[in-house]
């Protein structure tokens, strides 16, 4: 009977993970808003589908009280990311729901297997706490909630680009307090322990390093500003050197190499960065021993003499890779706890070991398509602010992505970074949330202003009694009253039969749609009108 229920339940969760992908690709191509909108609606009965499946089937194997307690965990994270996604729909109706969803769906990922490490593990493992779960869904509440709340103050995000030398001294404060008053942890100095809590300073000072990059370089970038910002980089990086957070250090140094690219279009910048990094890299293999063996273990963790020691967590990681297969053993059948740190540095080899590895690339697959979501809304401001640190944010969130799982199937050294959003870690999670936040943020505010902007462009240019489009005579004789964009005075300027209005609606502004695109709209949009509705700063002044 077991076993039955153990196949059915892993079949039924990479099902539901390989069409909730499925349907996330599919909303590239979609554009009408109602199909978007049934996406949603299906996406969300999938994930609560997930949730339910996945912890009931832990539940049936852990038994008595503690099942019980499962149980009820299981019914908060599904009343309250369903009553969530719902809410952030109602409030924030020009968010991009399609990546919100995404990052729902990685989290409960990330819920269901720190669930069953904690609650089906070993129970003299002091690593193995009931109140684990429960800290991780607490964690994520707080940051969906910080979600929630960041777009309402979009209105004042737009200065926030003169106060880049600010966040910049923040970020250094930050890092270098930790420095020097933190414990080591496992040979680093990373967190602070404050009234019980344990906080990692540099996941949020990654939030400040982007904005200062976004910041400095939205202008011109000249070759002083570019020094000076490099200047402020290297500092950030050197004192994650000295702390030995050598993963971090690199998260830094790229979304730096990355965001001066960008702002730059010159490839000698990448060229040169990654000589720079080369460098560095051979400097902390001779300075650190850490690195040295890192380095012997992810050339042959299964050598003699290693495997049983300074290579077992890798080795373990590779054994529980290869265990599940493509489908799994399912949950709570494999050995996850074999693994030091399972929760937080190695969760990707438990999912694929009880999960299978159709999961564990879907799993990438989301990973990537959230990325690429980000990037293409990043292509789509015209405003550097907006562009560079919504781009900046995707490479931060890629990058990790890579460092973990690149080191935990051993394409990489290990870095001893976590999963955003599925690996146990109050400040990576809430940290990655609020980064996620901002990104919606300036998605919602552009959208805002497009259609203002729309709206006025429309009345700055609709035809009047004096003459058409741009003050021209009226078309056809009708007297001054033909319609700029199609009506019932005659033809329309751009060809169409007067009719309709261009965009599809009654006329009004609240009839528009929230994007405007050539590719779209084609011959309907002016050809003066800016590509993506903004194009100049203060042009919003008024709103």
């Amino acid at each position: 009977m077991n076993a039955y229920a153990i196949s059915l339940s892993k079949y039924v969760n990479t099902g539901i993970l390989v069409l909730f992908t499925l349907l996330s690709y599919l909303g590239f191509a979609a554009h009408g808003r109602r199909f978007l909108r049934v996406v949603e609606i299906v996406q969300r009965v999938l994930l609560a589908a997930f949730l339910v499946n996945a912890n009931l089937t832990v539940a049936w194997f852990v038994g008595g009280a503690l099942s019980r307690r499962l149980v009820l965990l299981c019914a908060m994270e599904v009343l309250f990311l369903l009553s969530f996604m719902v809410l952030y729909r109602i409030v924030h109706e020009m968010a991009n729901m399609m990546l919100f969803n995404n990052i729902c769906m990685l989290l409960s990922i990330g819920f269901v297997m720190i669930t069953r490490i904690c609650y089906y593990g070993n129970p003299e493992d002091s690593l193995y706490s009931t109140n684990v779960p429960i800290k991780q869904f607490v964690m994520a509440s707080a940051g969906l909630l910080l979600m929630l709340v960041i777009p309402f103050f979009r209105k004042i995000f737009d200065s926030m680009r003169h106060l880049g030398l600010v966040f910049g001294l923040l970020g250094i404060a930050a890092l270098a307090g930790v420095l020097v008053l933190s414990v080591a942890v496992n040979g680093a100095n990373i967190t602070y322990t404050i009234a019980g809590f344990t906080f990692q300073p540099s996941e949020f000072v990654k939030i400040l390093f982007i904005l200062m990059l976004a910041g400095m370089l939205s202008g011109e970038v000249t070759p002083a500003k570019a020094v000076f910002v490099t200047a402020l980089s290297i500092v950030h990086v050197g004192i994650l050197v000295l702390s030995r957070d050598l993963g971090g250090a690199l998260i830094f140094f790229v979304v730096y190499l990355m965001m001066l690219f960008l702002a730059t279009a010159r490839w000698r910048v990448v060229f040169g960065g990654l000589l720079l990094g080369a460098l560095g890299s051979v400097l902390c293999y001779l300075l650190f021993s850490h690195v040295q063996v890192r380095v012997l273990i992810w050339r042959d963790p299964l050598a003699d003499g290693i495997i049983d020691g300074l290579g077992y967590q890798i080795a373990q990681s590779l054994f529980a890779l290869g265990y599940g297969g493509l489908w799994g053993a399912g949950l709570t059948q494999g050995s996850p706890g074999s693994i030091p740190l399972v929760e937080s540095d190695f969760i990707f080899s438990a999912i694929v070991e009880e999960m299978g590895l159709v999961f564990g690339i879907c799993l990438l697959l989301l990973c990537i398509n959230s990325f690429l979501r980000i990037l293409v809304l990043s292509a789509g401001y015209s405003n550097r602010f907006f562009q560079l640190f919504t781009y900046g944010a995707a490479v931060c969130y890629i990058f990790q992505t890579f460092l973990t799982v690149g080191g935990e199937t051993k394409f990489i050294p290990l870095t001893g970074v976590t999963l955003p959003l599925v690996s146990y870690g109050g400040s990576s999670v809430l940290s990655t949330l609020i980064m996620l936040g901002i990104v919606e943020m300036i998605f919602i505010l552009h959208d805002e202003r497009t259609v203002r902007f729309m709206e006025r462009y429309e009345m700055e240019h609709a035809g009047n009694d004096s003459g058409g489009f741009y003050g021209a005579p009226p078309m056809n004789g009708g007297g001054g009253q033909t319609p700029v964009y199609g009506g019932s005075g005659g033809p329309s300027v751009y060809g169409g039969t007067g009719a309709l209005p261009a965009y599809g609606g009654t006329g009004t502004p609240e009839n528009m749609p929230q994007e405007y695109d050539r590719e779209s709209y084609g011959d309907m949009m002016p050809e003066d009108f800016p590509v993506n509705g903004i194009s100049e700063e203060g042009i919003f002044d008024d709103y």
